[in-house]
């Protein structure tokens, strides 16, 4: 192949390496998603496989649909056939196969976040669990999620009999599961652990995707959880064609349960890997890589490697001081604005990165103040904003009329005669006799409980459901959608709401939108239904915004944020102790992978790299001296553009007249308590 001329020998060694199981170890820039493209088209046009036999995974539905695009334009038709995916997605379509073994219907829903947290909140209202001040909503959904990801059950809470405040969510956990198979539903969770439960009880179905599947590439491993790890052991078990790419040092992911052990540990899982390092970065200066190393290398627990690269050495790395918050950000505002003039970049070739969400305020305050247009990854979601996620239950219960958070969510909006007094009795009798509320509501006027108005509207209601079942079968999904709401006078509610007429008017203008994107969705997938809309919406709504919008603006995103993006000028601001690395991840032992973090951010600068802090920050009432973050420390100080250390020494020997000053005035006053008494 003449395209493996333009690879490097590590990347050359990595596209050929075809059997067996192989670790791409492939640092920050070194162009992994190229390498995975490159491997498939060898395997295609070199190895004869069929592409039938060829599964792709990666972690964002982003990345997946970046890879057809590319494998589409170098195959020309011969990709046909390639699974490349999430690993939700992927479980997803096994479920819908193969879910019936678990005592689930096919067409089961997918609950998001505000959906599961409906369902724990009803519980926990409902036994009156909240009432012991041990337990809320929020905390115990936190804690199922934590659970599953780390593959616990509700029975690993109930065991822990001394512990009420456990034994409450192990009873809200069981709860929660009855509820959501009873209603033919699975969060984000399930949908891994149900396939591993599969492959693990079924082993003709694991056999026959272990088949089907023969040779296994996934993306950015150091962020697998034990279900996935599993999950891809099981995939591979019939000829063990695994091809993972990650680089442990990227591993920043381990508060929501991703393993750094599944890549560290790949060799010992399987003894006859071959390791293969991708080293050389095709992103940054050697001077920003050079920070990266001198960083990264002081954490004990990792594989070695070296990034380095071919570009020059490139600008020093810049450092900036404020005596407080308000003048360090006023500082990054100034030199952003400088450097537009001077060099002539666009304000989108400018990233501010942070730890922690609430430190954007100071920096969006001064980049307003300047006049400098920025964008905030990680606002609100298009799909969870209400007024979507209000039209799109309509949808989830036409398409599982179980589905019985939705159900609440819809009856009586807009309202349509159904009382609160008449909904609770259908509940009731729901519950009494171990019917779908949808079944009562069906015949609610046999029920002598509902009153006779609310009855009649359930009847119409569920009637009007089943129409739309039919028509959304037959017809075009978006000419039904604007029918639907139309019908339902969606938005009429919305424009006689007590609101603000701007409110009023962005929401309408999100229902808008939405029935624009079904419209896009449809031109471009002809031939699919209801089904794969609502996977298609439950699945993207989860990734962060994307910082893609073509227009002028700084991006200021959290460090986690920024994973996989770059930028030609990068500012990371707050790097002081107790910011970053954060205090509580200290507390918590967490100082690898706050390096880790550290590292991910230097990484995203291509050309210029400049760090800033304040030496004092305002906490409630109180005025704490800081001293700048241990991570700038570890990194040459030649390599800065002013002297690093300087400030250090300046900003400890503060911090220590100030403590000594204040143990004075404290023994002054232990003595003078003491006189008196």
């Amino acid at each position: 192949m003449s395209t493996l001329n333009s690879l490097n020998p590590q990347q050359r060694k990595a596209v050929t390496t075809t059997h067996g199981p192989i670790l791409l170890l492939a640092g920050a820039g070194s162009g992994k998603t190229r390498i995975i493209i490159q491997r498939i088209a060898y395997l295609i046009q070199k190895k004869k496989i069929p592409a039938s036999k060829i599964l792709a995974v990666t972690f964002t539905n982003k990345a997946a649909k970046e890879m057809q695009e590319r494998l589409m334009q170098m195959l020309m038709g011969a990709q046909k056939g390639i699974q490349v995916s999430t690993f939700h997605s992927l479980c997803v379509k096994i479920l819908r196969k193969c879910i019936s073994h678990l005592g689930y219907r096919s067409n089961f829903t997918i609950y998001d976040a505000q959906d599961q947290l409906s369902v724990v909140k009803g519980i926990i209202d409902e036994h009156g669990y909240d009432e012991s001040g041990l337990i809320d909503a929020k905390s115990v959904h936190w804690a199922i999620g934590q659970a599953k990801v780390r593959g616990k059950t509700a029975n690993d809470f109930l065991i822990q009999k001394d512990a009420l405040k456990e034994v409450l969510i192990g009873r809200v956990f069981e709860e929660y599961q009855n509820i959501l198979k009873g209603s033919n539903a699975l969060d984000f969770d399930d949908i891994l652990n149900l396939t591993l439960t599969l492959m693990e009880e079924y082993t003709s179905e694991r056999d026959s995707l272990s088949n089907q599947y023969r040779f296994i590439m996934v993306d950015e491993y150091q962020d697998t959880n034990r279900a996935q790890y599993l999950l891809l052991k099981y995939l591979c078990s019939t000829h063990r064609n695994l091809c993972v790419v990650g680089d442990d040092d990227q591993s920043i992911y381990g508060w929501r349960g991703a393993d750094i052990s599944n890549i560290l540990d790949f060799e010992k899982d399987y003894p006859e890997t071959q390791i293969i390092k991708l080293e050389q970065n095709y992103r940054s200066t050697q001077t920003i890589l050079k920070a990266a190393n001198h960083v990264i290398q002081n954490n004990e627990n990792r594989m070695p490697k070296h990034l380095w690269s071919q570009k020059s050495e490139g600008n020093s790395i810049g450092w900036l001081v404020g005596e407080n918050e308000l003048e360090e950000m006023q500082k990054v505002v100034d030199q952003i604005r400088l450097q537009t003039l001077r060099s002539k970049r666009k304000y989108r070739d400018f990233a501010v990165l942070y730890r922690s969400n609430f430190q954007s305020r100071v920096i969006e305050e001064a980049l307003r103040e300047g006049g400098v247009p920025y964008n905030v990854v990680g606002g609100t979601n298009f799909y969870d904003r209400k007024e979507v996620k209000d039209a799109i239950a309509y949808l989830r219960v036409i398409y599982n009329f179980r589905d019985e958070v939705n159900l609440h969510r819809i009856v009586n909006f807009p309202r349509r005669g159904i009382g609160k007094i008449s909904f609770i009795q259908a509940n009731e009798y729901c519950q009494n006799l171990h019917l779908p509320l949808f079944k009562i509501m069906e015949n609610a006027s046999h029920y002598p409980k509902i009153r006779g108005d609310a009855a009649r509207a359930m009847e119409v209601f569920t009637m009007m459901i089943a129409k739309y079942r039919q028509r959304f079968k037959t017809d075009q999904l978006d000419q039904v959608m604007e029918q639907l709401l139309e019908e339902v006078g969606f938005i009429r509610a919305i424009e006689t709401e007590k609101a603000d007429p701007k409110s009023k008017e962005r929401k309408v203008a999100c229902v808008f939108e939405l029935i624009s994107s079904l419209k896009q969705y449809v031109s471009k997938n002809p031939e699919k239904g209801l089904q794969d809309y609502l996977e298609r919406v439950m699945l993207f709504s989860r990734e962060e915004n994307s910082t893609e919008d073509g227009s002028d603006q700084v991006t200021l995103l959290t460090l986690h944020s920024a994973k996989g993006l770059e930028f030609p000028c990068v500012y990371m601001i707050g790097m002081a102790e107790g910011l970053f690395p954060n205090k509580r991840a200290l507390d918590e032992g967490g100082e690898a992978e706050e390096r880790r973090l550290c590292y991910v951010g230097i990484t995203r600068a291509q050309q210029e790299l400049t760090f800033s802090m304040a030496k004092m920050r305002k906490q409630y009432s109180e005025t704490l001296l800081l001293e700048p973050s241990r991570f700038l420390l570890e990194i040459d100080s030649d390599l800065f553009s002013i002297p690093i250390k300087e400030v250090a020494d300046e900003s400890k020997k503060e911090k220590n007249t100030k403590e000594a000053r204040s143990e004075f005035f404290a023994q002054l006053r232990r003595r003078k308590s003491l006189s008196q008494a």
